[in-house]
């Protein structure tokens, strides 16, 4: 990953294009964006600010990003993994209910 993007960006993405383009009309709750899987994963999202958000072991190994106040436009998102080069399967999750409780 690219250092320049911001604190907390570590692993290794596919950068050629976002894992997914996420367009979201906030309304008064939180947005969590979070992965689940077996292997180490990173998590990178440019939101519609312009602004660089990563994650790495939030919940374990398991990266989340958390949008106190989400902003009304694109969120790009990609999932990384640390440690390795080897994309590894993950499941990516978003919701406006906090999945750590």
């Amino acid at each position: 990953m690219n250092g320049k993007l911001g604190p907390g960006c570590t692993g290794f993405i596919m950068g050629s294009a976002p894992d997914v383009d996420l367009h979201y009309t906030p309304g008064s709750l939180p947005l969590y964006i979070t992965v689940e899987a077996s292997s180490d994963t990173t998590l990178v999202i440019n939101a519609p600010d312009g602004r660089w958000y990563c994650n790495d072991d939030f919940i374990g190994l398991n990266p989340l990003v958390m949008f106190q106040n989400p902003q009304n436009g694109m969120y790009n998102i990609w999932v990384g993994v640390h440690g390795s080069n080897q994309m590894q399967p993950a499941t990516l999750k978003i919701t406006e209910l906090n999945p750590a409780r």
